[in-house]
């Protein structure tokens, strides 16, 4: 990432969020401890837009020292500042097979949840959905 991208980058987290939970280090940490969990989905919200993402979950091979690599995730490399959260819903949908309940498939955000306790300090949420890892955060909300 230009270091023009990176400063405007680190300018907006510092506008928008009050706590910042993560380093590269640690989100490669949570990736790498995650690869024996079977996870095809997650959801991705980045500081930089306003909706959330519904994209594949992070394969190990992927992890570079300051970016996710062009995974499909963002079309090109993903930087970890830029991530706000990521959540892993219990109940993964095939985008193929939106309206076809049957073709669900269940992820265990218990064992997600474990493996991340056990690991190291990580601001975790259960969701309605499953579990969110936070980058970064508005405290107070």
């Amino acid at each position: 990432m230009p270091a023009r991208m990176e400063e405007a980058l680190k300018k907006l987290i510092k506008c928008k969020f009050d706590a910042s939970f993560m380093s590269n280090t640690k989100w490669r940490k949570v990736f790498t401890v995650l690869s024996v969990v079977p996870l095809k989905q997650a959801f991705w919200k980045y500081v930089d837009l306003d909706f959330e993402l519904r994209s594949c979950f992070v394969d190990e091979s992927d992890l570079m020292d300051r970016f996710i690599g062009d995974c499909g995730l963002a079309g090109a490399p993903l930087a970890y500042r830029r991530i706000e959260w990521v959540e892993i819903p219990r109940v993964g949908v095939d985008p193929c097979y939106e309206n076809i309940p049957h073709m669900n498939f269940e992820q265990d955000v218990d064992r997600v949840v474990s493996i991340l306790k056990s690991t190291g300090e990580f601001e975790l949420e259960q969701t309605e959905r499953g579990v969110r890892i936070y980058g970064h955060k508005k405290i107070g909300i």
